[in-house]
């Protein structure tokens, strides 16, 4: 365990306007991951996902299999201890220099999916998205490789994301933003038949790429699921896709929600509430986090808008969010000095109270590439610091 920085805004005196920074340490709280490749590049937190005391990090840069074959790694948080140990090492049983497996990651229970997602724009890539599952023995080994069911020209690459709710796991394709070229990906729904993952669904854009590419970033929980349509290159707004599982078995779209600013949209799902960051959106395109809620008839409506203490320009506020119950992380830019260009990434905290969103603080290890990936799950958080450069770290947190 190491010491970090929880800053938050705190009122000097009665009749001062918010705004005076208080640092102080807080002992104990985070915990570093342990991963022993010391490779510069390996990637190690790109991708981060959290479910209770188990936690996986994907290391797509890691020369597993030859350089950048990739790797993910399972954690748990063990009784005895209380420390966060390794417990699997997962890598494709079909590895090849190149691979980036562990680009995208997510656990819960006892599955796992991990996606080999070489995202080059207007390329065919042979990707694909593995299942793991563990078995009475406490072994993690690969059942499935999931590759979609016959992919439409020009698609895009897949594993753009993967998620997993219960006994259903899915995946969507990155679609093609080539400005003059443009076509929409594909999200893939997968349900485990007994002992099979078979696909169950494909969700593709209602409309045209007018309203940004479908596919990229997408959310899974329980008959909810939702699918970015990010505007990318186009000086456009994107949006986002609601598709719900009706009482007759039938996936449909309910919703889409416009004027989302941001190049990539990032979003997560938490029952029947949506997070949405617009890293574009604000005054001097600050950023943004928006809330969206189901109410009683179904639809789906803005609730609240999450924004920066203090707005820097351009300061990516919403390039990552994450979501669970009451609390939201929300990762932006904190400093700019007078420069042009930001130097400090951070990840903002947020607490809902008697039914108000509430900023409650920053957590800043002085890293550039933190919070490059997140989760959240109860009161702890999973921050990964992937760079180019360097070796790649995640840290888990335990927030206020």
């Amino acid at each position: 365990m190491i010491f970090f920085y929880l800053r938050t805004f705190w009122p000097f005196a009665a009749g001062l306007i918010w705004g005076f920074v208080l640092t102080f340490c807080v002992q104990g709280q985070i915990t570093k991951l342990p991963y022993a490749d010391t490779t510069s590049g390996n990637y190690f937190g790109t991708s981060v996902a959290l479910d209770g005391r188990r936690a996986i990090v994907g290391a797509s840069g890691e020369p597993s299999c030859g350089d950048g074959g990739g790797a993910a790694y399972i954690f748990e948080l063990t009784d005895s201890t209380r420390v966060w140990e390794k417990t699997a090492r997962l890598v494709a049983r079909d590895c090849e220099p190149g691979l980036t497996f562990g680009r995208k990651v997510t656990i819960q229970g006892n599955v796992a999916l991990v996606a080999t997602s070489q995202e080059y724009f207007a390329t065919e890539r042979s990707n694909a998205v593995y299942v793991y599952e563990e078995n009475n023995a406490g072994e993690w080994n690969q059942t499935a490789r999931l590759t979609g069911g016959g992919h439409r020209t020009g698609e895009g690459a897949m594993g753009a994301a993967v998620a997993v709710h219960r006994n259903r796991g899915l995946f969507t394709t990155a679609g093609d933003p080539t400005p003059g070229s443009q076509k929409d990906g594909t999200a893939y729904l997968y349900k485990k038949d007994h002992e099979h993952w078979r696909l169950e669904h494909q969700f593709t854009a209602s409309r045209n790429t007018q309203s940004g590419v479908f596919g990229g970033n997408a959310a899974l929980y329980g008959n909810v699921l939702a699918v970015a349509s990010s505007a990318y290159f186009s000086r456009r707004a994107g949006s986002v896709y609601l598709f719900e599982l009706n009482p007759d078995g039938v996936w449909s779209e309910t919703a889409q929600l416009e004027g989302i600013e941001d190049f990539y949209i990032s979003l997560d799902l938490y029952e029947n509430e949506l997070l949405v960051g617009q890293s574009k959106a604000g005054s001097y395109e600050s950023g943004q986090a928006t809330l969206f809620a189901r109410d009683s008839t179904g639809v789906w409506r803005k609730t609240a808008t999450l924004g920066p203490p203090t707005p820097y320009r351009k300061g990516a506020f919403g390039t990552e969010v994450a979501l669970y119950k009451d609390r939201a992380l929300v990762v932006g830019y904190d400093e700019q000095l007078r420069l042009d260009f930001n130097v400090d990434r951070v990840v903002y905290i947020y607490a809902r109270r008697d039914g108000v969103w509430r900023y409650q603080g920053i957590i800043d290890i002085g890293e550039s590439a933190f919070g490059s990936s997140i989760d959240l799950y109860e009161n702890t958080a999973l921050i990964g610091a992937a760079g180019g450069s360097g070796t790649g770290e995640a840290y888990v947190i335990r927030i206020p």
